[in-house]
């Protein structure tokens, strides 16, 4: 075999691999486009979700923003039973933001969840709202498109797969891709190539975030398989037997010593979210922040017994084992809300690229359909130069 030959068999090659990495890029973008796009754009809004709630409920503003430490947990509990007697409270909680009131979750006789929300500086009721809201709009819908769990979960966190592989595909076709990081689209050419290079600069810059997206999406797909992080760790003390969820007589007096004790158990500890036992043989359990990085609240826990406001248990998300930190570190990772507003802000702005990735690529392969037909069929490299 002469070299002329033997370099147009590693050409030929070459250009069947490519052509094998364009098809799955291009399947991938077309198939899967509706449904990527949906998800991707409900995943991006639901970033601000509570922020939009935050706007269209003035329920939800605090009259006055305070640093956490000076939040009035036990008057927020003793208005919340006062108001509701009947009312059965499941949690008392703060949002990382302080322009938010404090959220309490509560069941009423019909058994209907309702939010009620009351000022931080001085635990007054601000009003209540349904538990129905935007954030649970868009949190159901993107995270498990409003099917059951065990069906819509698997459905959506699957698409991780063909995304990574939609994001690979990308970098084996566009040869020397750095080249690119900086080329602005060619606005004034037709809707194909400015589309095509758009798309492109998109997903140079923000691969990062498809990965980390992907990636986390894996992770959810893995424990709908049942990869789940085991339980957290349990009350380590028996509780002193009583025939009721809280004790007679409990008050906001009795939450705030809770308060204090498990800031004496974990030192440095700032309360997030109360839980209240579910029956006569639950905990009271308090959790927070801490020094654990990328954990949420309940990483951070203490648990009291309500009869005699005894600390039963504790961990923190430095000591749990790889899976949990793993599991805890998703979340926030893949919303963005570990740095408050301006992780979201850079959330949603790379989200929103995602979700026009998906929408100007249906756009390029749509019009290299119209203009030849035979392209779905025929690999033709010079195609190529739309990806390089």
């Amino acid at each position: 075999m002469s070299p002329g030959e033997a370099a147009q068999r590693r050409l030929s090659g070459k250009q069947k691999r490519d052509r094998a990495w364009f098809t799955i890029h291009s399947w991938i973008g077309l198939k899967l486009s509706l449904l990527m796009t949906f998800i991707l754009a409900t995943g991006t809004i639901a970033v601000f979700s509570y922020e939009i709630d935050w706007l269209l409920n003035p329920e939800m503003r605090a009259t006055e923003r305070i640093a956490p430490e000076n939040i009035d947990w036990s008057a927020a509990f003793d208005n919340v039973r006062g108001e509701f007697p009947e009312y059965r409270l499941l949690n008392l909680s703060r949002f990382q933001d302080n322009w938010f009131s404090l959220q309490a979750l509560a069941l009423t006789p019909r058994g209907e969840n309702v939010r009620i929300w009351l000022n931080p500086a001085d635990g007054s009721l601000l009003g209540v709202t349904s538990f129905f809201n935007v954030q649970r709009f868009f949190r159901t819908t993107h995270r498990h498109l409003m099917m059951p769990l065990n069906i819509g979960i698997p459905i959506v966190t699957f698409l991780a797969f063909p995304l990574l592989i939609s994001l690979v595909a990308g970098f084996v076709v566009y040869k020397k891709f750095w080249r690119g990081l900086f080329k602005w689209p060619r606005f004034d050419r037709n809707t194909r190539i400015w589309n095509g290079d758009l798309h492109r600069l998109m997903g140079l810059w923000g691969s990062w975030f498809i990965a980390l997206i992907a990636i986390t999406s894996v992770w959810y797909f893995i424990e709908e398989l049942g990869g789940r992080a085991p339980p957290f760790p349990a009350p380590e003390l028996d509780m002193a037997s009583r025939t009721s969820v809280l004790p007679d007589g409990f008050s906001g007096t009795d939450l705030q010593l809770a308060i204090d004790g498990a800031q004496q158990e974990l030192p440095g500890f700032n309360p997030r979210m109360i839980l209240f036992p579910g029956n006569a043989r639950s905990p009271l359990t308090i959790q927070g922040e801490l020094s654990a990085t990328l954990v949420r609240p309940r990483a951070n826990s203490v648990y009291f017994d309500p009869a005699t406001l005894e600390a039963v248990g504790s961990f923190r998300g430095e000591n749990l084992e790889v899976r949990h930190r793993i599991s805890e570190a998703s979340d926030p990772l893949h919303f963005g809300y570990f740095g408050g507003i301006a992780t979201k802000i850079v959330w949603f702005i790379f989200g929103s690229m995602m979700t026009a990735m998906s929408v100007t690529g249906v756009v390029v392969n749509a019009a290299r359909l119209q203009r030849s037909p035979l392209v779905s069929a025929t690999f033709n490299p010079g195609a190529l130069h739309v990806l390089r």
